[in-house]
């Protein structure tokens, strides 16, 4: 390898990296400003309906989990998380829900139907909400 083609991988090396910075500086603000505040707002409304709810936020994900009767049995764990696409991070959801039988089931989709093309700016707190409720309507058999 040539000295200038050598310069040139130490550049491109550096350029990933900050673009791999830039993408994941992304996802923690999408967490902070989006995915946490719209979760808050369901475990409180989960709560003045008579569920225990958490939101836990870790680097990579924030989590809420729904219990019922007096927090004993689990109804659903819900979150949202990252998921790397070829252009960047994307965030993706995630469910484990409990059915009436009992019986556990797990998902994890993406906020827009396999195909269409989105960012990580085009997922809204209500898209969020609305992507948790799709999921809490299996913990009653919908």
């Amino acid at each position: 390898m040539d000295w200038k083609q050598e310069l040139e991988d130490i550049f491109l090396s550096d350029s990933l990296a900050s673009r791999a910075e830039r993408e994941n500086t992304r996802f923690v603000k999408f967490l902070r400003e989006v995915a946490t505040p719209a979760l808050n707002a369901v475990a409180e409304e989960m709560r003045r309906l008579g569920r225990v709810a958490n939101v836990r936020e870790a680097p990579a994900s924030t989590i809420l989990t729904v219990y019922r009767e007096n927090g004993k049995i689990e109804e659903i764990c819900y979150s949202v998380a990252r998921q790397y696409v070829n252009d960047g991070i994307l965030p993706r959801a995630n469910a484990r829900v409990v059915r009436m039988n009992s019986r556990t089931t797990t998902h994890d989709e993406p906020f827009r139907p396999e195909g269409v093309r989105y960012t990580i700016d085009d997922i809204t707190q209500d898209d969020v909400i609305q992507s948790f409720l799709s999921f809490y309507r299996m913990t009653k058999g919908q």
